[in-house]
């Protein structure tokens, strides 16, 4: 009887102890991303695409969601309040709104060229900046257009003009009042509203703020404070798997903009290679890593938003970006 007792006992025992050691360790529960688009889905966006697509956000545990932007959406708002994590932005903006005491931080300059240009009709007597006076321009805009109202006030300032003598009107993204002779000079980006007025057949005079000393980065990724505090090794699995999309977008561009016409409106696809074509050379510059930014760019960029009194407050130089998280997905030491 006492045997059988014991048998039991050893039995249950091992009964008990059995989950324990047979027990799988559980999944790590996938995290939920949101990006912040500047404008609507576009070729413009095309390494965060392939990144999704090829699975490189998955494969770093990763379930990522793109919102779109526009003219009318507050990009800045939704990520400091948390609506998305990562936003697509311009160094202007970042820097201004760090200047006004807002946690945001650059951790990626996707484009290292600038895509802005203002045009005028080719039949116009508007050639440079100056004769921009007593003109009509559509240089006003928030959300995605803000850029454009930075990159004209900054211009202008620099060169000394009196943008008082200026008719600044909103920026229309279909460019109809441009296209009606009611505005004199628009906005836009090479990779985008040139390609469609060449398009139509438009001959234009091209003005770019490159020429006058106004150098900024485009497209950059930025997150805030908190999750950098909270969060860094997600922001590094992020950037990997977004730069790693965009190698990819850079290498066949083709197969990026097929992937980009999943989330396009329209499906232009005569476009969108267009747009991709005119991208490449403003994200692959051939200067050291995709997404690289250097201290001496951002020291000019503060520079030249400091001299043209744009800015809340002075500001270090080293406060808009963090170089942590590409030197952590490239595995370079400290520069």
């Amino acid at each position: 009887m006492n045997r059988v007792k014991m048998l039991l006992t050893l039995l249950l025992a091992s009964i008990i102890m059995l989950p324990s050691c047979t027990q799988q360790p559980l999944p790590v529960a996938t995290d939920e991303v949101t990006l912040q688009l500047k404008w609507s889905h576009q070729a413009q966006f095309a390494g965060f695409y392939m990144a999704q697509e090829k699975g490189y956000y998955a494969q770093e545990n990763l379930k990522v969601k793109f919102l779109e932007g526009g003219q009318d959406v507050d990009i800045v708002r939704r990520v400091i309040s948390g609506q998305a994590d990562f936003g697509v932005l311009t160094p202007e903006i970042i820097i201004k709104e760090r200047s006004k005491g807002e946690p945001l931080t650059a951790i990626a300059a996707i484009y290292r060229r600038s895509a802005v240009v203002f045009v005028a009709k080719n039949d116009s007597d508007i050639l440079r900046p100056g004769d921009f006076l007593k003109k009509k321009v559509a240089a006003a805009g928030e959300g995605g257009a803000e850029e454009f109202a930075l990159r004209f006030r900054a211009m202008m300032k620099r060169l000394g003009l009196d943008i008082s003598m200026v008719e600044i009107v909103p920026y229309d993204p279909a460019y109809t009042a441009f296209y009606d002779g009611e505005v004199h000079v628009t906005p836009c980006y090479v990779t985008g509203g040139l390609i469609k007025m060449r398009k139509k057949g438009l001959r234009l005079n091209l003005i770019r703020p490159d020429d006058y000393g106004i150098r900024f980065y485009s497209d950059t990724l930025a997150t805030t404070e908190k999750i950098i505090a909270e969060r860094p090794e997600l922001i590094t699995r992020f950037l990997r798997a977004s730069l790693k999309g965009w190698q990819e977008a850079v290498e066949d561009y083709q197969k990026a903009v097929e992937i980009t016409l999943k989330y396009t409106r329209t499906k232009d696809a005569e476009l969108q290679n267009a747009m991709m074509e005119a991208m490449l050379p403003l994200v692959h510059t051939g200067e050291d890593y995709l997404g690289w930014m250097t201290p001496e760019m951002w020291k000019s960029m503060v520079e030249v938003m400091s001299e043209q009194g744009l800015l809340a407050r002075p500001l270090d130089s080293g406060e808009p970006y963090n170089l942590r998280f590409l030197k952590e997905v490239y595995r370079v030491g400290s520069q």
